[in-house]
């Protein structure tokens, strides 16, 4: 694997705004390198000794290795079969929590939770670091749980920025066995991290990636509070996927709890800029991330975005293991019944993330021709650079490249008619360009009938 220093990170990944805050940066730097939120509200890395020019780790970063080398070195054992749309898996399941009190504090399914209290119970690991509540100046912040009370309170999805550095620097200085919860940049970060050092290769045990549309900045908080007409001083929380009995899954709302106590709820249907295709507030890496379901985790935990799990609103998991033994506590789970899950095939994944597969390969390799034609540097992908053929899908590509930089640098996220202004025009467009593909295809279906 290649090394780089923080000189180069600087003139690469950081100069182009390709950093998803993760924080593995700060890693290997003893000290000399913070991670803080910048005006655009994100996390970004600043060099606090300046005579220093420490080496780095980034899942951005020109390295020589990619996800699938990674996972390879993990999991190909004769036992893992490859896909080529999501790499190594040993098996996908579709399901839920049986237990009701897990299921309906989770996102989707309950599973994370499930898991990540099986693994303290049972002594298979010491620590979990994952994204909780903070009580300082952000809402969410990386914290580590020992036990089930402490865990408890990370369970749900958390639409807002986190870094890993301060819990890194906790792994660092204190011995013991560690499951680390993350986004597949996060954890493709903490496998180059345990690459190159081996203190973290001995402790972080187990890593269990989320699904991941995108990452959003801390703008995107505000806005949905701004529409809530309360000060955000007066949020003491926030639940960007509170689940509505009766509604599809995919429906759902958002819910804040204020310091008063009062919990004010707004399906999300009637809040602007929660449609996930505009990606309002989108950080612009995402944008170059073709890794959809963290296929360098040991295991993976999405949502069912397919009819047949949809409709039930308590919320379903889709399971990807690769680990042997995360896969064989999930099969005990099921002969149990604690879990209520069922094998999927490979196409009901795809089906299920058929977007996000769509934006970051077909859309990756567009975004990717449009940068080395204007001579930018690009993240290191799987995917080549292209002019797609369909003149349709490119416009689309080039819409949501607007409304993701409109958003980002927009000053107006905690004035909603303001940023209406800014945004819907592009909405427009966006939305007639669709209108056009809908007819178009009616069209022709008309014309094959009558042929």
């Amino acid at each position: 694997m290649k090394t780089i220093d923080f000189k180069e990170l600087q003139a690469t990944v950081l100069k182009e705004n390709y950093c998803s805050g993760c924080g593995v940066c700060t890693a290997l730097s003893d000290g000399a390198i913070q991670m803080e939120i910048n005006s655009r509200g994100q996390y970004f890395p600043k060099k606090i000794q300046s005579k220093q020019n420490p080496q780095v780790v980034c899942p951005f970063a020109d390295h020589q290795t990619d996800e699938n080398f990674l996972a390879e070195e993990h999991f190909h054992d004769g036992k893992t079969k490859f896909h080529l749309q999501f790499g190594f898996y040993q098996e996908i399941f579709a399901g839920y929590v049986a237990d009701e009190n897990i299921r309906l504090k989770g996102s989707s399914g309950g599973g994370v939770s499930w898991l990540t209290n099986k693994l303290l119970d049972e002594k298979l690991t010491d620590y979990v670091v994952h994204v909780k509540p903070s009580t300082g100046k952000v809402f969410f912040s990386y914290e580590i749980s020992k036990n089930a009370a402490e865990l408890k309170e990370g369970s749900k999805s958390r639409y807002y920025p986190v870094s890993m550095n301060k819990t890194l620097q906790f792994i660092k200085e204190n011995p013991g066995n560690y499951t680390i919860v993350g986004l597949p940049c996060f954890i493709k970060g903490i496998r180059l991290l345990q690459k190159s050092d081996e203190i973290f290769r001995e402790r972080i045990k187990y890593t269990v990636s989320l699904f991941c549309g995108h990452l959003k900045t801390t703008h995107y908080t505000s806005m949905l509070i701004s529409q809530f007409q309360v000060n955000e001083k007066e949020v003491e929380s926030i639940d960007y996927r509170h689940k509505i009995p009766g509604k599809p899954a995919n429906e759902y709302a958002t819910a804040l709890k204020l310091k008063s106590g009062e919990i004010l709820v707004k399906p999300n249907k009637e809040l602007f800029g929660t449609d996930w295709g505009w990606g309002l507030f989108k950080l612009k890496v995402c944008d170059y991330c073709d890794d959809i379901i963290g296929e360098t985790a040991d295991i993976s935990f999405g949502d069912a975005w397919i009819p047949e799990f949809v409709r039930d609103w308590k919320g379903t998991n889709i399971i990807v293991t690769r680990n042997p033994e995360l896969h064989h506590l999930i099969e005990n789970g099921i002969q149990s019944g604690e879990l209520q899950m069922k094998p999927l095939p490979p196409e009901k994944l795809i089906e299920s993330q058929a977007g996000g597969f769509r934006h970051r390969r077909e859309g990756l390799a567009y975004r990717l021709y449009l940068d080395q034609k204007n001579g930018r540097w690009t993240p290191p992908k799987r995917v080549p650079p292209e002019k797609i053929k369909s003149k349709k899908r490119r416009k689309i590509y080039e819409l949501r490249i607007l409304l993701r930089d409109i958003s980002l640098y927009s000053e107006n996220y905690k004035q909603p008619e303001l940023l209406k202004k800014e945004i819907m025009p592009i909405v427009h467009k966006l939305n007639k360009v669709y209108e056009h593909s809908a007819w178009t295809k009616l069209r022709l279906k008309i014309k094959n009938l009558f042929k």
